[in-house]
C-alpha cells in the first residue's frame, strides 16, 4: 500500500474535529462541516479549475454523508456524488489509508495507543 501511495499523484489536508470537545452530534456535525469547508475555501482555486467535481462516498455513516452532501453543495454548483466501493476504487483505499495512519499518529501524541497499537509501532 505504501508504495502505491508513494507512486500516486495524491495530496491530503485533514480536518481534524475532537469529538470529546463537543457535547452533542449537532454540535460535533457543525464542527466538522466547517473544518471541510475551511479546507475546501483554502483550496477553491484548484476545484475551480474542474467542469465537473464528483465526490465518491462509501455512505459508511449518515451524518458525514450529510455534512459532506451540504458542505459541497454549498462551495459548487458542479457537484456529484456516487457511491464508492472499495473494491472498485484505489483512491478510496489510499483516503482510508491516510485517515486510518492520521488518527494513529494522534493517538501517539495524546499517548493513548490501544495495546496492539503499542506492540505494532513499538518505536514511535
Amino acid at each position: 500500500m505504501l508504495n502505491f501511495i508513494a507512486s500516486s499523484p495524491v495530496t491530503y489536508e485533514v480536518a481534524i474535529v475532537n469529538r470529546k470537545e463537543a457535547p452533542d452530534k449537532i454540535t460535533l456535525s457543525g464542527r466538522l462541516g466547517r473544518e471541510i469547508s475551511n479546507v475546501i475555501q483554502k483550496h477553491k482555486p484548484f476545484f475551480d479549475n474542474y467542469d465537473k467535481i464528483i465526490v465518491y462516498y462509501d455512505n459508511g455513516q449518515i451524518e458525514l454523508s450529510a455534512i459532506l452532501n451540504a458542505v459541497f453543495s454549498v462551495h459548487f454548483g458542479n457537484i456529484e456524488f456516487r457511491k464508492a466501493e472499495p473494491q472498485k476504487y484505489r483512491l478510496l483505499q489510499i483516503a482510508d489509508f491516510i485517515c486510518s495512519v492520521e488518527l494513529l499518529k494522534i493517538k501517539m501524541q495524546e499517548k493513548r495507543l490501544s495495546k496492539s497499537e503499542e506492540k505494532f509501532f513499538y518505536k514511535p
